[in-house]
């Protein structure tokens, strides 16, 4: 676990990272870095860091917000005050480019999953870009789901989320193939109470989203 004197490294991985990105919009930087570092440590949350030789070359964060804070993506995609309570946020996770392609970041959403459950906050959730294919494509493999697409400060972006208490089900008939990028469309079927549970790759690269009707649940998301 990262602490107050990891900063600097964290800082410098992430400088490393963002300016590989082939999209600004994959991931827009913080206005005040130290302030978002502070906020993920105990007892608001946790940094878990990967080292090499005392080299520091990939992180991920996990924050358990308070309810009903502004920011809480419970409060965010409209759940009811007291299941704000059991959200964690699955935050920022960066891998240095030299070490990607090891699992690393498939391994840390697992280990985040753990530590949420660990803290009594079953409903994890996500920010996910819409042109961040690879995160959303091992966030679904992890059992997440898509179930909101909005605005946030500005930016179309997706909510990701999984129940590790109660799980979602959903409807076996009635799928929609959506393209990825197309907002509206995929606002629209998460409005109309579908959610992204897979995708579809077409040999030209093009990704489509599947989309399926969220059945009845306690905590759906309105």
């Amino acid at each position: 676990m990262l602490e107050s004197q990891d900063f600097e490294a964290w800082v410098a991985l992430r400088n490393t990272v963002l300016a590989t990105l082939p999209d600004p919009d994959l991931y827009v930087r913080e206005d005040d870095e130290a302030r978002f570092f502070q906020a993920h440590l105990s007892p608001s949350g946790e940094v878990i860091g990967v080292f090499v030789d005392d080299a520091l070359i990939a992180y991920a964060m996990i924050e358990l917000p308070g309810e009903q804070e502004a920011h809480n993506l419970g409060h965010v995609i409209g759940l009811e005050p007291a299941q704000q309570g059991m959200v964690a946020h699955l935050s920022s996770c960066m891998v240095l480019p030299q070490w990607r392609g090891r699992q690393l970041q498939r391994t840390l959403l697992s280990a985040r999953l753990g530590l949420a459950q660990a803290c009594g906050r079953p409903l994890c959730m996500a920010l996910v870009s819409l042109l961040n294919h690879r995160s959303r494509h091992n966030m679904l493999r992890q059992g997440l789901r898509v179930v909101w697409t909005g605005m946030i400060d500005g930016l179309h972006r997706h909510v990701a989320m999984i129940d590790l208490e109660q799980g979602m089900d959903f409807a076996a008939e009635g799928e929609l193939l959506l393209p990825s990028l197309d907002y509206e469309a995929l606002r629209a079927a998460a409005l109309a109470g579908y959610a992204c549970v897979g995708e579809v790759r077409a040999p030209d690269g093009a990704v489509s989203l599947r989309y399926a009707r969220h059945l009845g649940h306690n905590r759906r998301p309105r």
